[in-house]
């Protein structure tokens, strides 16, 4: 299958992603005085514990606009846990004037829990639309078919995300153009739920450069391909939904084996699924180049074979640790990001 109309996409990959902190302000909102719930609950009926660390770190935050309500959110144990405003005494006043009992910085949750209502649990079901997520079928691209190939980064700046995707020439060195967009993003950073976090950046990225006639024949995306728990990362998903062959590469191996964790340089050391499992190769770990001891984690994304994938990002290394298209991705949406900083754009 060729190119999706990604306007479409995008428009339809917004709809799946609920406003996760509008959603906390109603569920902490519910919470009356007298009563207290915990990071873990609120990150529960959103839909997966996993989240009460994105919960306890946006409480604590002095901006968040729930801060007000905060005394009333406390650790699993009973335990008080930090305040935004850097005083736990505080928080325990607070509590207290509300009259919940404090002993010892704990509360009692069997006399003071509430119960709270569930949402939607949109986290759930974004956990199992990624599950369920089938790619759709395309032959390989050829490697002859490939004049440009681009890398794509996100940067942040407050609640300002980067995206940029940096074009290539074919021989992998050679700059063609930056294109760039900026968006407010409100989705949180969740471990597992990256995709649903810079996904949308991404898409409307390459939404605007088809309609400018300027998408690559090949993208590397700062993320995870095959080599992800699921065999699901961020960088088969968007290929997958845009129809663009894609690779991964990762600083960082989230899954897998692999017999050597310092490979020599420009070998391709595979990554097994397990130690019972060695034919089953996610993706590899390369070294480019003696400068650094830390090597690239490589796999496929969307569209593309594993000839391909070792040919062509063996041609973009040229003296960093990453590919140069992802280097040069990195570093503008950096530079904007730093701009944006600097003049409170």
């Amino acid at each position: 299958m060729g190119l999706s109309d990604l306007r479409q996409v995008v428009e339809a990959f917004q709809l799946r992603i609920a406003d996760l902190p509008e959603l906390l302000t109603g569920l902490l909102q519910q919470v009356p005085a007298g009563k207290v719930t915990t990071y873990g609950d609120l990150a529960k009926a959103l839909g997966d514990s996993v989240a009460s660390r994105w919960v306890a770190t946006w409480l604590l935050d002095a901006n968040c606009p729930l801060r007000e309500l905060s005394h009333r959110v406390v650790r699993s144990t009973g335990d008080i846990g930090l305040y935004f405003s850097g005083d736990v005494q505080q928080k325990i006043a607070r509590l207290k004037a509300e009259g919940i009992e404090v002993t010892e910085s704990k509360v009692n949750l069997k006399q003071h829990r509430f119960a709270l209502t569930k949402t939607s649990m949109p986290l759930l079901e974004l956990k199992g639309w990624q599950t369920n997520f089938v790619c759709r079928a395309r032959p390989p691209v050829m490697l002859g078919d490939i004049r440009t190939i681009a890398g794509l980064d996100v940067s942040y700046a407050g609640n300002q995300g980067i995206a940029v995707c940096s074009r290539f020439d074919a021989d992998g060195k050679t700059l063609i153009s930056h294109a760039s967009i900026c968006r407010p993003v409100s989705f949180p950073y969740i471990t597992g739920y990256l995709a649903f976090r810079e996904l949308p950046l991404h898409l409307e990225l390459l939404a605007a450069m088809q309609e400018e006639g300027t998408l690559p024949d090949l993208l590397l995306v700062d993320g995870n391909g095959r080599l992800h728990p699921r065999r699901l990362g961020i960088a088969t998903m968007l290929g997958a939904l845009a129809g663009i062959p894609t690779i991964g590469i990762a600083k960082k191996r989230i899954c897998g084996t692999i017999a050597n964790d310092l490979p020599e340089v420009g070998v391709w050391e595979p990554i097994a699924a397990s130690q019972t499992e060695p034919d089953d190769v996610l993706g590899y770990a390369i070294l480019p180049h003696t400068k650094t001891k830390h090597p690239q984690y490589v796999s496929l994304g969307y569209g593309v074979d594993d000839h391909l994938m070792k040919t062509m990002v063996t041609r973009c290394f040229a003296g960093h640790r990453s590919p140069e298209p992802i280097y040069a991705a990195d570093r503008e949406s950096r530079r904007i990001a730093s701009t944006i900083v600097a003049t409170g754009a």
